[in-house]
């Protein structure tokens, strides 16, 4: 396994360790998995405009635009279920 790869799995894993509330911890886990997606979403995105791969990249947009779309439906359960906002926490490349 990649040095980078490893350390994902080691943050990952950190955020189901404690006493936190199993809400949080999913909320958490979800947010973190999404987050390294549109991250490497992105990352595709600016590879795809840099060959001129029109296809490839509206096929990427429309992964990005599902993903954030994915987030968005989980924040409104968690709003739903909690009566407040996700946390928005300082991003991270991860």
């Amino acid at each position: 396994m990649k040095k980078r790869e490893m350390e994902f799995h080691r943050r990952f894993n950190q955020i189901f360790e404690g006493e936190t509330a199993a809400l949080e911890k999913v909320a958490a886990g979800f947010h973190f998995i999404i987050d390294r997606h549109l991250v490497e979403s992105t990352r595709e995105m600016e590879v795809l405009r840099a060959v001129g791969d029109k296809q490839g990249l509206i096929k990427e947009q429309i992964k990005h635009s599902s993903l954030q779309h994915a987030l968005s439906s989980f924040d409104e359960c968690y709003f739903r279920a909690v009566g407040e906002s996700w946390p928005l926490k300082e991003k991270k490349d991860v």
